[in-house]
């Protein structure tokens, strides 16, 4: 049982479990479009991982104790797992397009400068004041969906920035009860959005955001309608899950069942339509 336990707890707080979610938000957009790019997909994953566990590691000193004294304990397989993923990311991005690789370079940059400084007043991007929610939306609609569409060079579609808007939206709620969770961690100089407007109204942007995902879904003409009706779920079940979103859950609820949410999205998509 206590194996168990410790390799479910490495499978989310080593980012297999979040870089899995962007994975299935990559697939998602394949089946929406019709695109096939395996290695662009595996990169996601892989360096997932890697950009997520490389800033936690630059973030030790200021993370919650026991997030820092869990890293601290798997120091050894966490080296093993990011080497892995190093190496299944240099796989991946040699097999991508010139244009591809060149399109990744902000990504890699955010990434650089979200905890290196670039001012001496400033630690890096993370700690610039509103940021970092739009930073991290804004990451995980270009890698998930702008780079593949940009990849199967469909870049004409009627419906582009419509979708755009609805993954940005999407991710942007699901990312809010992070924020509400670490508000009780981070400085009060980040003037994240539940230190800004507190836990309740922060709920309501999210709720709000997620609402206007499904206003815009009636905007896309689906060749299949069960897309539709699959995303509603979704749209549905996030809500309640935001809603449901605090201070004191534990810290599976956001870092397990929250993120779940994209590896759900994904199945469905599987098991109804493909």
């Amino acid at each position: 049982m206590q194996v168990l336990k410790r390799s479910f707890a490495f499978y989310v707080f080593g980012n297999i479990h979040v870089a899995l979610a962007a994975y299935c938000l990559t697939k998602i957009s394949f089946l929406q479009f019709d695109i096939s790019n395996q290695y662009l997909a595996n990169f996601v994953f892989f360096s997932t991982v890697l950009s997520y566990n490389f800033i936690r590691l630059f973030q030790l000193d200021k993370l919650n104790s026991m997030t820092a004294i869990w890293i601290r304990a798997n120091k050894r397989h966490l080296i093993v797992l990011n080497g892995l993923a190093l190496m299944g990311s240099v796989y991946a991005l040699l097999n991508l397009r010139y244009a591809d690789i060149l399109l990744l370079v902000p990504f890699f940059l955010a990434t650089l400068f979200y905890v290196f400084p670039y001012k001496k007043k400033i630690t890096g991007l993370r700690n610039v004041p509103g940021l970092k929610l739009f930073l991290i939306s804004i990451t995980w609609t270009g890698l998930t969906l702008f780079l593949p569409l940009f990849s199967a060079q469909i870049q004409d579609t009627e419906h582009l920035y419509v979708v755009l808007a609805q993954r940005f939206l999407f991710v942007l709620a699901i990312t809010i009860p992070f924020d509400i969770r670490d508000a009780q961690f981070d400085l009060p100089g980040l003037n994240t959005l539940p230190q800004k407007l507190g836990v309740s109204n922060s709920k309501i942007i999210a709720v709000l955001a997620l609402l206007l995902v499904g206003v815009l879904d009636t905007l896309i003409p689906y060749k299949e309608p069960r897309y539709f009706w699959i995303n509603l779920f979704m749209m549905g079940l996030s809500v309640m899950m935001v809603s449901f979103s605090g201070l004191k859950k534990g810290r599976y609820y956001t870092a397990f069942w929250i993120e779940a949410l994209p590896i759900l999205w994904y199945l469905l998509y599987l098991f109804f339509i493909k």
